[in-house]
């Protein structure tokens, strides 16, 4: 379990589609009975046959209602019948969908302007035109009675006012954000999500509970031509299944999409799945790290290994119920001076990863090695340096135990979710390091729920609700003092990690604080960081200075594994690799 943004779980699960999701065996075999066979049509650079299943364990979609929604697995079933305005290649360059054009944005970072094609129909034929938008925006998720969960991303602070940016039709195909302050990531913001059709939806308008059981906006008929394919079933926990959209605006020219129907199947473990694409009951799916070199010698199955935006941590706890020696600096140096990561990668990811010394992974444009402090590898990692600098630290070291400052050999506790077998197994390697420089580490793996509930929300003196950053004052029910955990970050707008480590981050759990963390942020969103030189410049520096300040211990960026049918072709291997998926084809 991550804690990340949405914006790349779409880039990265879009890409996770096509290898890791998957349905009820038999339903599945049976639909590829029925499916037609070699079907080429007059236009088409392929054959259309075939019915690609994607196999997973993750769990069912929540809603086919897109403004509902808040997991991956609704958003990506919802991704199958509607584009949306633009994607990512692997290259992480805009591809446009139902955009004409790329999105202009005015030289004062004020005003965002965004064309449609127009050749675009919802599923009764009417034109899918900009008045769609401003109204999705205005009147549903900018309303008082729909739960939008991403509301904040749309509002901005004026004189003290929390508001949000307006949104005008300016003509049949174009419609503009206009915003009153700067931010130069509201870019990424703008294209994020679909529209509804106005005539349809303005009937549930107002009525919470209406739009939220609304046919027409449930089963995803009125997509019309926006996407490679349209909804055929869903049954919950067991399969997501559509078929190929023979009006699809991007197959006009080429005939795509090319496979007959597509399912999502949905399997109870990972052996399973895994078994099922082994027995080639399946097309797709994720790979364990212990089985890849299984797969890869697989006749008939080829693996997949690309990069992602999750990076794994040693969080450590800075609030009053964690250990005061993680205050500062030379003692967190210490300890991930002592933490190998090239150990951790080989022996717990099997190499499907890269070591991590900050939040910015290397896919991302905003990525600088120059500055980062390396520590866990190479020179900075080194156990005896380690000693010396606890010891400056004012910390003893007596028969080989580190003592605290009672004169007591130092004890502290690691938390973790349970069951997952990789953050169980990095807390082990990491007590087994720890224990060289003489601190004693207690291992608690934790059910998620508690885990974030008990020991990682907070709650400050007085009657206010526990949460993520309830300021410096506030402490967790029960105290931790290190926690292995998973964050993202979005590779195009990293400015959002913001929640993890500024002061006032919502998601600021440990309790960090640094001021000159804190500007840093700040400037990536003013005005000045308009100009993509100058930001660089900013998170070049942001990232240098986390690396040394270590705000946590950055462990490694892991990799993802997806075993696919050698059968399918067109496939491009990389960060967004389901971008291209219209364009698959099972060989002949």
């Amino acid at each position: 379990m991550h804690l990340k943004r949405r914006e790349f779980l779409r880039l990265c699960a879009r890409a996770g589609l096509y290898a890791g999701l998957g349905v009820g065996l038999s339903g599945c075999l049976e639909k590829t009975k029925e499916a037609p066979q070699n079907t080429t049509l007059p236009s088409g650079l392929h054959p259309v046959k075939g019915t690609y299943i994607d196999g997973t364990s993750t769990g069912d979609a929540e809603t086919l209602n897109w403004a509902l929604a808040a997991d991956n697995a609704s958003l990506n079933y919802i991704g199958l019948t509607m584009d949306g305005l633009i994607t990512y290649d692997n290259s992480l360059n805009v591809q446009l969908r139902w955009l004409a054009e790329p999105v202009r944005v005015s030289e004062d970072g004020l005003t965002y302007t965004l064309v449609l094609r127009d050749d675009l129909y919802w599923g009764d034929g009417k034109p899918l035109t900009s008045d769609d938008f401003v109204y999705t925006f205005k009147n549903l998720l900018f309303s008082d009675w729909l739960p939008f969960n991403y509301k904040d991303d749309y509002q901005e602070t004026v004189n003290g006012k929390k508001l949000y940016v307006d949104v005008v039709a300016v003509d049949r195909q174009t419609y503009q954000f206009r915003r009153q302050t700067v931010y130069p990531e509201f870019i990424y913001r703008v294209t994020d999500f679909w529209a509804y059709p106005k005539h349809i939806a303005q009937k549930y308008e107002g009525n919470l509970d209406a739009f939220t059981q609304a046919d027409e906006l449930n089963n995803l008929r009125y997509t019309g031509n926006l996407g490679p394919y349209r909804f055929v079933e869903w049954v919950r926990s067991d399969k997501f299944v559509v078929e190929r959209n023979p009006d699809y605006y991007l197959g006009k020219e080429n005939g795509a999409p090319f496979f007959e129907q597509y399912v999502v199947k949905i399997f109870g473990t990972p052996a399973a799945r895994q078994a099922a694409l082994e027995a080639g009951d399946i097309t797709s799916t994720t790979i364990d790290p212990l089985q890849v070199s299984k797969f890869k010698g697989m006749k008939g199955i080829n693996v997949y290994t690309n990069p992602t935006s999750g990076y794994d941590v040693l969080l450590w706890n800075f609030r009053k119920n964690g250990w005061e020696g993680f205050r500062k600096k030379e003692v967190r140096q210490a300890f991930a001076e002592s933490i190998g990561k090239d150990a951790l990668i080989q022996s717990i990811y099997l190499g499907f990863a890269d070591p991590a010394f900050s939040f910015i992974p290397r896919p991302s444009p905003w990525f600088v090695e120059t500055g980062l402090k390396r520590f866990g590898v190479g020179a900075l990692y080194n156990k005896e340096e380690a000693k010396k600098k606890l010891e400056a630290a004012g910390y003893k070291q007596k028969e080989g135990l580190l003592l605290d400052n009672s004169g007591n050999p130092l004890k502290l506790s690691i938390i973790t979710n349970s069951g997952n077998k990789v953050r169980e197994s990095i807390a082990f390697l990491v007590k087994q390091e720890l224990s060289d420089i003489g601190v004693e580490v207690e291992l608690k793996s934790l059910p998620w729920p508690t885990m974030l509930n008990q020991y990682l929300k907070n709650k400050a003196p007085g009657d206010k609700a526990s949460g993520f950053n309830n300021g410096p004052d506030a402490v967790s029910e029960k105290s931790w003092d290190m926690c292995v955990i998973g964050f993202n970050t979005d590779v195009n707008a990293p400015s959002g990690t913001s929640s993890f480590f500024a002061s006032d981050g919502g998601l600021n759990m440990s309790g960090y604080s640094n001021p000159d963390v804190d500007e840093l942020f700040r400037k990536a969103r003013s005005k000045e960081a308009l100009d993509t030189s100058v930001r660089k410049g900013i998170f070049a520096g942001l990232s240098a200075l986390i690396s040394e300040e270590l705000p946590a211990d950055f462990l490694a960026f892991p990799q993802s594994n997806i075993g696919i049918s050698a059968k399918v072709k067109g496939i491009e291997p990389g960060i967004s690799m389901g971008y291209n998926s219209q364009l698959w084809y099972f060989e002949e």
